[in-house]
């Protein structure tokens, strides 16, 4: 009953699992899009202001928020991962499907602890490089 109802929990969030997978990739590379894009745009006009704010700490901000999704996503991948790996095993489909899910979080894990990292060191080059320097 109890791995019925686990079972059920995993197929109701496969959403969960990709968000796992995916979502380090995806905050490393809005992070590159958008401080690359705020920064170009607002040194081309002249300034180093955006609507009235310093660039630095608006960029500083966006780092965090990137970086904390990037974290959020390795910590969901290691909680998926970790659930699935003491599954108990099910009848032949189940176990597959398990497995699968079982690998997609493991490399998302990997992934996501990779994408992190970048995240980081992106954000540490955003606070520490002066901004609009010509």
């Amino acid at each position: 009953m109890r791995a019925a109802a686990e079972r059920a929990g995993l197929r109701a969030a496969p959403w969960l699992l990709w968000f796992g997978v995916l979502g380090g990739g995806i905050a490393w590379t809005l992070h590159t899009v958008v401080d690359w894009g705020l920064e170009e745009t607002v040194c081309r006009s002249g300034n180093d202001d955006l609507l009235g704010l310093p660039l630095r700490p608006v960029l500083g901000v966006l780092s965090l928020l990137f970086l904390a999704l990037a974290v959020a996503s390795t910590v969901v991948a290691y909680v998926l991962w970790r659930r699935l790996s003491v599954a108990p095993a099910g009848d032949d489909l189940a176990e597959l499907r398990r497995g699968r899910a079982s690998f997609m979080a493991l490399v998302g894990l990997v992934a996501d602890v990779l994408f992190t990292l970048m995240v980081l060191m992106s954000s540490v080059a955003v606070l520490v490089i002066p901004v609009c320097v010509s």
